[in-house]
């Protein structure tokens, strides 16, 4: 009988194909368990993919997409650094490992200090609050999609609904359940009839103090929704994401400087943007906050991929000036999330889009099919393909493309970005009516974005609103105290420029 392998946290045994962390057993596909032995046992050197891919589908033909959705799934559960991609030869096992039954097993409760400060959470079944069994069925299913959608979040670790739904039908707090399962965090909500509509009540509970962060309620109607369960979960998760971010910002912000990880970071940097808008201050905070997570971890390939979009985004809106070399540090970050981690939609999302933005067109297509692939509801990367489309010469099409994206996460942090480039698009096509609508409700979504406000001054200028262009503009103006017309021209078009100087005032520049 092989013995089992003892890293970090985790501990594997072979023959009861299990995975245990922290002692308790996670949920792993019988691909990704078979890959994650194949990489253990050969952890001494670098396994090329074509050996990876005879020795976990034998005797099969497969594309090697299917080996990277596989890796992706095994560094969510062990952590990126687990499994290092080495560009044109194939994976190595990256962590210590320690073989044997008794290889300091009391080590396994001890999780280290980089694994204890991730955030994570536990998902709690629902509570039902009927007697009808098909509403029963839903609820179990709903906790489970949120489960699932959660798991897609990067820097969160989630517990698997094994070891959450243990604590079904007994009677004990929400620190208690943190206490046995190691959680910074947890879900826990019910489900309710009420004459034709379900009632769906969920909460994010601070597990240590039991405090609630963030309370929401959804109805829906029982033949609203083609798939109810889904329209629900992903309902919950558009309200509970952004809540949950910031939480963990808050957590981070109580803690001291020099505790600060990776993924503290990279919350810090995702929170900037999501709490600030997109603006000059949060997007430079951002920037900073991913070079101080892949300074801290070079293989975090997540990190190198968003630093590479926010930087290539705002050189293309003016808050970075265009330079050569600017441009090769953020190609160089693409390509170098790519070869850290090609199995995972939001580095190539982030990482292709960026491609795009400077100049790699072709290659950043190709790596947000990959996206796509691997993801077909990464709303990031539909954006992004749907821009690239716009950027081409295939207008509708691109629009297209962006809005489903846009659908598809309907609450998400960058919808005022998304909203305002999809305006300036539509007014590129000649659809004035729709690009001040997205124009204003880019606005709303984000009011500190200054060039939502200058959209909307050149959609009013171009339909005869010379009032109301010069007062949108003026605003625009007061959000950004840097904002020049040689800005306006870059993001909106000479044309654009050139009328906006008309209303810029005597000291037009």
């Amino acid at each position: 009988m092989q013995d089992p392998y003892h890293f970090d946290r985790f501990e594997v045994r072979p023959a009861e194909r299990l995975l245990l962390v922290d002692g308790v057993p996670a949920v792993v596909g019988a691909r990704a368990f078979d890959l994650l032995l194949c990489l253990l046992a050969h952890r001494d050197r670098v396994v090329p993919k074509g050996e990876v891919l005879a020795m976990v589908w034998p005797g099969l033909v497969v594309e090697e997409n299917n080996l990277s959705v596989q890796v992706s799934a095994l560094r969510k559960l062990l952590g990126h650094p687990a499994i290092a991609t080495v560009s044109g030869r194939g994976y190595r096992f990256s962590l210590d490992v320690r073989q044997g039954r008794m290889a300091l097993r009391g080590e396994l409760h001890q999780p280290p200090a980089s694994a204890a400060a991730k955030p994570t959470i536990a998902v709690l079944p629902f509570n039902v609050l009927s007697d009808d069994p098909h509403i029963r069925f839903l609820a179990d299913g709903l906790a489970e999609d949120v489960i699932a959608l959660l798991a897609r979040v990067p820097g969160f670790v989630l517990i698997s609904r094994a070891s959450s739904f243990a604590f079904r039908g007994h009677d004990v707090t929400v620190p208690e359940v943190a206490r046995q399962l190691g959680v910074r965090f947890v879900v826990e909500g019910s489900v309710r009839l009420k004459n034709d509509a379900l009632r769906i009540s969920t909460q994010l509970i601070d597990a240590a103090s039991g405090h609630v962060l963030w309370s929401g309620r959804f109805d829906r109607r029982r033949d609203e929704a083609v798939d109810l369960q889904e329209d629900i979960a992903r309902g919950v998760m558009s309200e509970l994401e952004p809540e949950l971010t910031r939480a963990e910002i808050a957590h981070i912000r109580r803690q001291r400087p020099e505790n600060q990880d990776v993924w503290s970071h990279y919350h810090q940097a995702v929170g900037a943007i999501a709490m600030q808008g997109w603006g000059r201050d949060a997007m430079a905070e951002a920037r900073s906050q991913l070079q101080k997570s892949v300074a801290l971890d070079p293989a975090f390939g997540l990190g190198h991929a968003h630093y590479a979009l926010l930087t290539a985004l705002s050189m293309n809106i003016g808050l970075l000036p265009d330079g050569a070399g600017l441009v090769g540090e953020a190609v160089g970050a693409a390509h170098q999330a790519i070869g850290l981690d090609d199995g995972s939609s939001e580095v190539l999302g982030y990482a292709g889009c960026a491609l795009c933005d400077l100049g790699h067109h072709d290659r950043g297509v190709e790596v947000l099919h990959q996206a796509l692939e691997i993801d077909p509801s990464n709303a990031q990367a539909h954006v992004a393909l749907g821009a690239s489309l716009v950027l081409t010469g295939q207008l509708e099409a691109g629009i297209e493309k962006m809005r489903l994206g846009m659908k598809i996460s309907p609450r998400d942090r960058r919808l005022g970005f998304w909203g305002w480039a999809l305006g300036v698009f539509l007014l590129r096509a000649e659809r004035p009516d729709e690009a001040l609508v997205e124009a204003r409700t880019s606005s709303r979504r984000d009011p500190g974005f200054h060039l939502a406000r200058v959209l909307e001054a050149v959609v009013l200028d171009r339909q005869g609103h010379l009032a109301e262009a010069g007062a949108s503009l003026a605003m625009a103006r007061q959000l950004c105290s840097t904002l020049s017309l040689k800005e306006i021209a870059l993001t909106h078009g000479r044309r654009a420029g050139e009328r906006m100087a008309l209303l810029w005032g005597p000291a037009a520049q």
